[in-house]
């Protein structure tokens, strides 16, 4: 027994020496809340940081929160909560679970998406200066995407961080885009494709004076390979984004993905190089390198300028190029604003997106003559929620209560799937949806956490209209 409390206090103590002595770093994975409070204080230029490609470096929010320009308690409390946030994400254990009374038909925005409408999740989290790794196992019930089992390890990766680079492995969610309910290229609406995410730690501009003028910068590049895609089965999917800030008011953002590869496929060097060079579109199914998307992106503040806490952002995506720029373009844009209502946050916006080509072409978006499923992946889109051959608008609005409450509520219209694309099995056949949903975020004693959202949505079909509920509880346990 005596052995047994002395290996128990060794075991403590070794514990309580890495959680005094280790820093927290690593990814930060999309969350809605983290996103708000952020570009609340972005926004109005109390913060410098780039929110438009997720995972963000814990190393990037906390040098914008060291740099932060104070001016009243109203950012001091939220600059505490979100560090509050941060704190409850690394080296900690998380139990989590879901339940959804139905498959919600709306398509879901930043950080939104449900695979499943019962999830269980444990998650553990360790997170020095250089190292973070992060398992997440889930059990799931009544599928919404199919993976093939009800259980997975969505959310796990592991990175280390050389000079200035993350370097990790895993399935990791992305997010490229300034938009909240979809981005044309790179969105969580899928489940995350396994594979390797490099990117920067800390965005600090260049110092030599000739890119001095760039501002903070960021680039990530992803390699991963594609789940169950059946038409083409061990697709790669390779991606390059990058943003920089020239001024403290404007941000300009690329990116670029390729399909390659695949069974039957040609896998070879020259067939690599001459999709990264953009020598496809031949038409010659035996010799075609792959599938290509690329665009622009772009973020305007207000507030720098007339002291209006309102920015406007857009996004322009093509299927194909010409003249080295995007072609056969779908479109995305909106606005957004960040106001104080009682001395509390109250943030909106209006975004809309067409993802049928030039404005009104169908099946070009998100479709390719080999890769026959699309992009998509297990049927659910790597781009838009919606995927392609649709048009939605939406509105939000979210109010923060105090600490530990807030608020929502979002309408939505959209027509989806007017070419009746069978590789979109959320949306397969094209329909009107129509809908409304509210949200309540609450933290109780010992930060447990509820996510409650309750919907109403009517569609062309019957058996898709829906009056549902979900609810999301998080226990957080530090060590």
């Amino acid at each position: 027994m005596k052995n047994f409390k002395l290996t128990k206090l060794a075991i403590l103590a070794v514990l309580g020496a890495i959680s005094a002595q280790s820093v927290a770093g690593g990814l930060v994975l999309p969350d809605n809340n983290l996103r708000s409070d952020l570009a609340w204080l972005s926004e109005r230029n109390v913060i410098q940081i780039s929110l438009s490609t997720w995972p963000l470096s814990q190393e990037e929010i906390t040098r914008s929160l060291n740099n932060a320009n104070i001016t009243n308690s109203e950012q001091e409390a939220i600059i505490q909560r979100i560090k509050k946030n941060l704190d409850r994400k690394k080296n900690s254990v998380q139990l989590e679970t879901h339940f959804a009374s139905s498959h919600n038909s709306m398509p879901q925005g930043f950080a939104q998406s449900e695979y499943s409408d019962i999830r269980y999740t444990v998650s553990g989290n360790y997170s020095t200066d250089d190292v973070d790794l992060n398992l997440t196992a889930n059990g799931e019930r009544a599928l919404r995407v199919e993976n093939g089992s009800d259980y997975n390890l969505n959310g796990s990766y592991g990175g280390v961080k050389i000079w200035n680079q993350w370097v990790s492995f895993g399935e990791i969610p992305q997010w490229w885009g300034p938009g909240h309910d979809g981005s044309l290229i790179r969105t969580d609406a899928a489940r995350p494709v396994t594979g390797f995410l490099i990117q920067r730690a800390d965005q600090s501009p260049f110092e030599t004076p000739w890119l001095s003028w760039i501002g903070s910068w960021q680039y990530q590049l992803t390699a991963g390979q594609i789940k169950q895609y059946s038409s083409q089965p061990n697709t790669k999917l390779i991606g390059l984004r990058m943003t920089m800030n020239p001024t403290d008011f404007f941000e300009l953002g690329g990116s670029r993905v390729v399909m390659w590869g695949g069974d039957g496929r040609p896998n070879n060097w020259n067939s690599f190089w001459n999709a990264m060079g953009g020598r496809d579109n031949t038409g010659d199914y035996n010799d075609d390198p792959g599938n290509q998307l690329a665009g622009l992106d772009f973020k305007l503040k207000l507030y720098p300028l007339i002291d209006i806490p309102v920015s406007f952002y857009g996004q322009m995506v093509g299927e194909d190029e010409a003249n080295l720029f995007p072609s056969k373009n779908a479109f995305m844009g909106g606005i957004e604003g960040y106001h104080t209502l009682w001395g509390q946050p109250l943030n909106w916006y209006i975004e809309g997106a067409n993802t049928h080509t030039e404005w009104d072409k169908d099946g070009v978006m998100y479709r390719h003559f080999i890769y026959k499923n699309g992009y998509y992946q297990q049927g659910a889109s790597l781009g838009h929620a919606m995927g392609g051959d649709g048009r939605m608008l939406t509105t939000k609005v979210e109010y923060t209560l105090d600490d530990d409450n807030r608020v929502s509520s979002r309408l939505m219209y959209a027509k989806v799937n007017k070419s009746n694309f069978d590789g979109n099995k959320l949306f397969p056949k094209s329909e009107t949806i129509k809908g409304v949903d509210f949200g309540w975020w609450h933290n109780f004693d010992y930060d447990i956490s509820t996510d409650a959202k309750v919907w109403v949505s009517k569609t062309d079909y019957e058996t898709r209209n829906d009056i549902g509920a979900a609810v999301t509880v998080n226990v957080p346990f530090k060590w």
